[in-house]
């Protein structure tokens, strides 16, 4: 049982419909909602029954979460509601949502996306591509649905990417680290690393250095060295076979996405993305090669161009709601 079953007689959600709804809370949340968005969200609602449950669901957990600590200085917040080590955070959790139930594994991704204001320090929406500098004179370009914490602590400013993808260029910048729940990356002076958290084919976390030097350090790998133009998965802590890196690796910085016999699967969900709604491929033409450069900054066009290039129907709903079949 998880906290999308009924604590009432009003039915059980189907995790179809939930992610939907989940989907149009992040787009109502997201601050790039239109008024047209807006009407086609309450159209969805009122379309089924189960729509408005789920909605009421998770609109209810995301509201509870807000009214319990608003009063919370934003880190305290932050370090209350991320303890997921912490044996008592799903009582904590369940006294603060009210919902007399824990919510499932996937809560951790779910909480981030219903607030990520809440939960980062930096974050970006869906589409949006922010360039930062840091206090050490770092320079960061976070990529689309990004979140990342960052702390000060003795041994200097310390990273945490939550989700979503970054390029960290450090010049002549102190050394520093960088975290995510795979590992730890340490940063020489002069490295610049794009650093991926779980993107659409990548499993775990996925760390491409330019340039520089760095290592790797996880709770179950010794200490190893990754040099200028390699990349390497961690996963589950555990550090990977070292690659090199693709020469197409930063063309998300430009807005583009280079699809190299990518399965068309990775390549719709690379383009969901950076746009609202939902974004669906079918079974049978997801794992259909795919070559060429497509505009992450005009999902949509890129998605006609895939239909003009492969024998496939989009299928479009009110806009938003996408499924990709074969002709």
């Amino acid at each position: 049982m998880n906290a999308f079953q009924p604590v009432d007689d009003q039915g059980a959600v189907e995790q179809r419909v939930l992610d939907q709804a989940l989907e149009w809370l992040v787009l109502l949340q997201s601050g790039l909602c239109r008024p047209e968005q807006q009407a086609a969200c309450l159209a969805w609602r009122q379309a089924d029954p189960q729509h408005e449950r789920a909605w009421q669901r998770l609109a209810g957990i995301g509201q509870g979460l807000r009214d319990s600590t608003r009063s919370l200085p934003a880190p305290h917040a932050r370090q209350l509601l991320q303890a997921r080590s912490h044996p008592g955070r799903r009582t904590l959790l369940k006294g603060m949502v009210g919902l007399g139930l824990v919510a499932a594994s996937s809560w951790g991704v779910r909480e981030r996306l219903l607030l990520p204001q809440l939960f980062s320090d930096y974050h970006t929406a869906t589409g949006e591509r922010r360039q930062l500098q840091l206090a050490t004179g770092a320079n960061l370009q976070l990529d689309t649905r990004t979140s990342l914490d960052q702390q000060h602590s003795s041994q200097g400013l310390q990273l945490r990417l939550n989700s979503g993808r970054l390029l960290l260029t450090l010049g002549n910048a102190a050394p520093l680290s960088i975290a995510t729940a795979d590992g730890r990356i340490h940063l020489a002076p002069g490295s610049q690393l794009i650093l991926s958290v779980g993107l659409p084919g990548i499993n775990g976390t996925r760390v491409q250095l330019l340039a520089g030097n760095s290592s790797l350090s996880t709770a179950h790998a010794p200490l190893r060295d990754l040099g200028p133009g390699q990349q390497v998965d961690i996963v589950h802590q555990r550090i990977g076979a070292l690659a090199p890196v693709p020469a197409s690796a930063s063309a998300w910085t430009q807005g583009l996405l280079i699809a190299d016999r990518k399965p068309l699967g990775e390549v719709l969900a690379e383009l969901d993305r950076y746009r609202p709604g939902l974004l669906r491929c079918a079974a049978e033409v997801a794992g259909w090669r795919v070559s060429g450069s497509f505009s992450l900054d005009q999902p949509e066009a890129s998605l006609d161009l895939l239909a003009k290039a492969l024998p496939i129907r989009i299928r479009r709903v009110m806009g938003y709601w996408v499924s990709v079949e074969a002709a």
